[in-house]
């Protein structure tokens, strides 16, 4: 048989975003998706998605909006003004040595490890104050560093959350082509040119072999004012909306014998393994 987890990030971070995302799972291929908890679009969300049949983790989020925490306490994170340095301002400001995979390296980690830790226990914690339950899983929005993955590391297994990251990191799970699409510095016409369902099509699913379990990650969403105050990431959500509600990928999906699944499957073999 073979398996796919289809997973759509940054539910909450706009109203917009949020709806695009309810449509993906209610009508499309989407089966999981991570929170944000620390913006003006949280509360609502979270009150849209409480009855719906979903594996919802969270998205730890340190470039957009502000934080959970007192920004006093985590000086390093935050501009001025409160709100969180943004990817674009943290990459123009530090010294970027390569990539590991999805972990930026930089000359010298912009995230102190202590403040780090502080704000993403304080985003699961206040997942819990909104949803009423911990987080199905954990995943990083945007950025991540050594520093940023140790904290999500000790924070998921205080709390016993499924970290996104261990799947991405085995090599018993196969990264489908274009499965992390970085769109950093892209422009508007650039992510217009990407025909993301004919890509997913093409590409990502015949790449699933018998036996194999795969992950694609999509950004799906509408578009709305306040997004593009806090996304370089737009016109591709519509597009990758568009793919997962598409009649023919999901016959695909039918026609192929592919299960959908979601990270409860992978927290319960991994419980299953462990014992």
């Amino acid at each position: 048989m073979k398996r796919l987890l289809v997973q759509s990030d940054d539910y909450g971070i706009t109203r917009a975003v949020s709806d695009g995302i309810l449509r993906g799972i209610k009508e499309g291929i989407i089966r999981n998706t991570g929170m944000f908890v620390n913006m003006e679009a949280s509360q609502k969300a979270a009150e849209q998605i409480k009855d719906i049949d979903i594996c919802l983790g969270i998205d730890i989020n340190y470039v957009a909006g502000k934080p959970v925490m007192d920004p006093y306490q985590i000086p390093h994170l935050v501009r001025e003004d409160g709100s969180f340095i943004s990817s674009g301002e943290l990459l123009k400001t530090n010294r970027l040595m390569g990539m590991d995979g999805m972990m930026y390296l930089f000359e010298e980690d912009p995230y102190p490890y202590e403040e780090i830790l502080l704000e993403t226990e304080n985003q699961v914690k206040q997942f819990y104050n909104l949803m009423g339950k911990w987080p199905e899983y954990l995943h990083p929005h945007s950025i991540c560093t050594p520093n940023t993955e140790r904290a999500a590391r000790k924070v998921a297994d205080k709390y016993q959350i499924f970290h996104s990251m261990r799947m991405m990191s085995d090599s018993t799970y196969k990264r489908l082509p274009g499965a992390v699409s970085l769109t950093k510095g892209r422009s508007l016409e650039e992510q217009l040119k990407q025909d993301v369902e004919q890509e997913f099509l093409m590409n990502s699913l015949p790449a699933l072999r018998e036996g194999e379990t795969g992950y694609y990650i999509f950004h799906c969403g509408y578009a709305d004012a306040d997004l593009l105050e806090v996304s370089s990431l737009t016109v591709k959500r519509i597009l990758d909306l568009k793919a997962a509600l598409s009649k023919t990928v999901k016959d695909y999906i039918t026609d192929n014998g592919i299960e959908l699944i979601t990270y409860r499957d992978l927290a319960e073999e991994a419980f299953v393994h462990k014992n």
